[in-house]
């Protein structure tokens, strides 16, 4: 018995001596009971905090799985370099022991190669600290959030935290690399900018690190410099795969790879493409879109234009226009009754029917026709309108047919001074720019005619007229925006002025506001029958407003010239110069401010008869421009400056509020009377004694000077769908009283 006993205590201590040889060997027999378990070697980690992760207990059989994967636990703490495991043999079974070696407590931590982020941010982010034991799981956590927030920064390409090492002192030192050296930047696609000048908008150079974040920003910055050159691309780019130091850009420019045309179901397509600008193959640009646009919207042809885009092919940048348009009514036809005053003087009901449309079968080509027939007006013209010769070519033509009739209008007559017989269409002490139109009341005396500015009550003068004719205007375009025409126009004049209630032979008629065309005999004026009015023109017409209706930018200006001369089989010399500006500027977001200018002179005025430009070819103006007058005023120069305040009032800017001011004059020529002849001798009485009238007083003429009529007020704007153009209600006020003033389409 004592033999087996000692055998026993042999086997035991053999294998625990096995065990403490190699402790993660599995016993091949019954594995003897597990008395302590011991931890050893931690100088700052709590034991506690050890033996949280053992599961090995005492009281049970030794389980060698069990405590290699205590071991592993153990190290997995993160505060350990090294874990051991000692097994030794004790009454009853065996104790175990973990032997631990502490990694180094952190004295500081030290970064190296950080530049774009300082050392304090870096720190912030670690949870590792100065005083504690290095663990590595936190220091591997620590990394991991550097690493983020250099790629949350854009620092993206390589690892950021390259090394890192501790040494005895506890010193922890952290190398880092914040991102990928830039070496060179390529890039391709460009042809309308040059490389040089993209380069110079990117922060991203050669030797600079690169960020992701300051790469994308890079990449907007190209493309606003594409937008502040009115062009559009799309700008993209990434560090080269098999490079990273190579910056790759790609610069896709936009161009039109085709364009459709959608929603025309009158007009035809060639009428909108011979408009665009922007052909297949072009950039796109905002100036080009714009004017492409305005040239479509202008044509009021249509009361919607958008533009859309789609994808063209697979091309870099290519696109496809899509114009969408919504066509509206082109064609207007009125009739119309006028009444304008009654009495002797009035010119009393008047009709009117007219037809125009200004898009024929869609082909763009307008034409109009209107007839007015009155007591004492019969007027018809015709017109004709090519804005395209050939189907693509932007060369016009226009014809115009008129025939303009006055037939016996009756115009008061004054009595000269003096001691004569003569009747004049001027009152005496009248000013030059007294209108013609203007219709003073008649019978405001009784008895015989007296001289003075009172219209004689029984004598008055018929006015007859005539203007028939044809005008042909060609049209080019010699840049954009701007057009130069040309042409010439035959007129055949007729007019006069028949003596009612006194002898023809007693009207003079060298007061007249519209000359006469005739020469005088004896000093008296004869009639003045017919003319030909034969002249050239030719003007320059620039526009570049955004909308021809309601303009919010953009100018007009128009330099217009007109000549007649005898070798044209015309029976008049003159020349007629008009100049006519316009300008535009928005004001907050809906409003307009607008301006207009006109300046226009003739020459070839003879002071001896008051002959100038033939009565067609008058400067007039009237409440259509002076809103605060109620004449029309006639004459050889003029001069007109208005200025308004466009205000919208619906969304639509189909009502609106308009601020204005006015101020011009027409100023024709005035009569300076001389002295009163002596008295003519009392002629022989008798049936047949001569008649002989009394000689006129001598009579010089001069230009007016210009006197500026100015008027200010405020009017209303309505759009309606009852009518072809915008409404305009004015109300002004001047030296002449107020007024109210009607008219279509602005006043400039």
């Amino acid at each position: 018995m004592a033999l087996v006993m000692r055998l026993a205590v042999v086997v035991c201590l053999v294998a625990a001596l096995a065990i403490a040889a190699n402790p993660l060997a599995t016993p091949a027999a019954s594995q003897p009971i597990v008395t302590a378990i011991n931890v050893r070697g931690n100088a700052h980690v709590p034991t506690d905090k050890i033996a949280v992760v053992i599961h090995s207990q005492a009281g049970r059989p030794l389980d060698t799985k069990q405590l290699a994967a205590d071991q592993a636990a153990i190290v997995n703490l993160g505060y350990f370099s090294d874990v051991r495991t000692d097994i030794r043999a004790t009454p009853g079974g065996v104790a175990v022991t973990f032997i631990v070696i502490e990694n180094p407590v952190v004295s500081k931590i030290l970064f190296d190669g950080n530049t774009h982020v300082t050392t304090e941010i870096l720190t912030a982010l670690m949870d590792t600290t100065a005083g504690s034991v290095l663990n590595t799981n936190t220091l591997r956590d620590d990394v991991a959030k550097i690493n983020s927030y250099y790629d949350k920064l854009g620092y993206t390409g390589t690892r950021h935290v390259a090394n890192i090492h501790i040494d005895k002192e506890g010193t922890l030192a952290l190398d880092v690399k914040e991102g990928v050296t830039i070496t060179k930047i390529d890039v391709t696609g460009n042809t309308v900018v040059r490389t040089p000048a993209i380069l110079a908008v990117m922060k991203i150079k050669p030797g600079t690190v690169f960020s992701q974040q300051a790469f994308g920003d890079d990449l907007l910055a190209i493309g606003n410099l594409y937008k502040d050159l009115g062009l559009q691309a799309v700008v993209s780019g990434d560090p080269d795969e098999k490079n990273p130091g190579v910056l790759n850009v790609a610069i896709c420019e936009a161009r039109v790879g085709a364009v459709e045309i959608q929603g025309n179901s009158k007009t035809k397509d060639y009428v909108i493409r011979r408009l665009l600008r922007m052909k297949p193959g072009e950039l796109v640009t905002d100036s080009r879109v714009r004017r492409d646009y305005e040239a479509i919207n202008n044509t009021q042809f249509f009361k919607s234009v958008d533009l859309g885009t789609k994808p063209f092919a697979d091309k870099c940048g290519y696109i496809t226009l899509v114009w969408t348009v919504v066509e509206q009514r082109t064609g207007t036809a009125s009739v119309g009754v006028s009444y304008g005053g009654g009495g002797q003087y009035g010119q009393g009901l008047s009709g009117s029917i007219s037809y125009s449309e200004s898009n024929i079968n869609g082909t763009g080509n307008g034409g109009s026709i209107s007839a007015q027939r009155g007591s004492h007006v019969s007027d018809v013209s015709l017109s004709f309108t090519v804005p395209y010769i050939k189907k693509f070519k932007p060369s016009s033509v226009q014809v115009q047919l008129f025939n303009n009739v006055v037939i016996n209008q009756p115009y008061p007559v004054y009595k000269e001074p003096g001691n004569n017989p003569f009747f004049t269409l001027s009152p005496v002490g009248g000013s030059p720019t007294t209108p013609l139109v203007a219709t003073p009341a008649p019978g405001t005396f009784s008895g015989p005619c007296v001289a003075g500015s009172t219209p004689c009550n029984n004598e008055f003068a018929n006015y007859s007229s005539r203007q028939a004719g044809i005008a042909l205007s060609l049209g080019h375009p010699v840049a954009d925006y701007t057009r130069l025409s040309y042409g010439v126009s035959a007129t055949r004049l007729f007019q006069q002025f028949t003596a009612q209630g006194f002898s023809q032979d007693l009207l003079d008629l060298r007061g007249a506001v519209l000359q006469p065309t005739s020469t005088t005999s004896g000093g008296v004026a004869q009639q003045s029958g017919a003319s030909n009015l034969r002249s050239v023109n030719a003007g320059l017409i620039r526009d570049s407003r955004d909308d021809v209706v309601n303009p919010r930018s953009g100018s007009t200006g128009s330099v217009a010239e007109e000549v007649s001369i005898k070798a044209f089989g015309s029976n008049y010399r003159f020349s007629k110069t008009d100049l006519d500006a316009t300008r535009f500027w928005p004001v907050r977001r809906h409003s307009t401010l607008g301006v207009h200018l006109n300046f226009g002179f003739s020459s070839s005025y003879d002071p001896s008869t008051g002959a100038g430009l033939p009565y067609n070819d008058l400067f007039s103006l009237s409440d259509q421009q002076l809103r605060g007058t109620k004449f029309v005023y006639y004459g050889d120069r003029q001069i007109l400056g208005q200025v308004e305040l466009r205000l919208p009032i619906t969304q639509d800017r189909k009502v609106g509020v308009v601020f204005f001011a006015d101020t011009g004059d027409a100023p024709y020529v005035t009569p300076i009377v001389g002295a009163t002849p002596a008295p003519t001798p009392t002629p022989p009485s008798g049936p047949h004694a001569p008649f002989q009238p009394a000689a006129l007083p001598q009579v010089t003429y001069v230009r007016a000077p210009f006197r500026l009529k100015t008027d200010f007020g405020i009017g209303i704007r309505l759009t309606t769908p009852l009518l072809p153009q915008q409404v305009r209600i004015d109300l002004a006020t001047g030296k002449q009283g107020s007024h109210i003033s009607f008219g279509f389409g602005q006043a400039f």
